[in-house]
């Protein structure tokens, strides 16, 4: 039984800060940002598909891309908007309706990676593969229902 139904959502982190893919940006490989409400329709929303396997995808509804990354998963990689869909598997946090986005099928190089803010200290904050860390709350996305 898949953690969370099929829908669209906002998935945010505290302090309302909104995974976003920014308007037009139907181009492949448009990088994902973690921004506050911008209040473009479709920018911050994003449709889950969950799959047989349990596994999800995650599509946002401006762009029509999907949550991904180019090639093979690797630490620090950015996290993009794609044609194609790419599967993540969500593991529930210690908050309710949170849970950490991860690379399914297990640790590349040794470490689990999850969706994560990007180590670049550039505005607006990217999004990239970091190592999951299970204890850190603050790597957890909230997913917030929109219908």
């Amino acid at each position: 039984m898949a953690p969370v139904p099929n829908g669209i959502y906002m998935i945010s982190r505290p302090p309302e800060q909104l995974l976003t893919l920014e308007g037009g940006a139907s181009e492949p490989k448009t990088p994902v940002f973690l921004l506050p409400p911008t209040g473009n329709p479709g920018e911050q929303e994003w449709q889950l598909e969950v799959l047989g396997n349990s596994n999800c995808t995650i599509r946002n509804l401006r762009s029509e891309t999907y949550l991904s990354y180019d090639g093979d998963p690797e630490m620090n990689k950015p996290v993009v908007g794609y044609p194609e869909p790419r599967e993540w598997a969500l593991y529930q946090s210690a908050q309710p309706h949170t849970f950490h986005v991860v690379v399914p099928g297990g640790p590349v190089d040794g470490v689990e990676l999850a969706l994560d803010l990007s180590l670049l200290r550039i505005f607006p904050p990217r999004v990239a593969l970091r190592p999951l860390d299970v204890n850190n709350q603050r790597q957890a996305w909230t997913f917030q229902f929109m219908e």
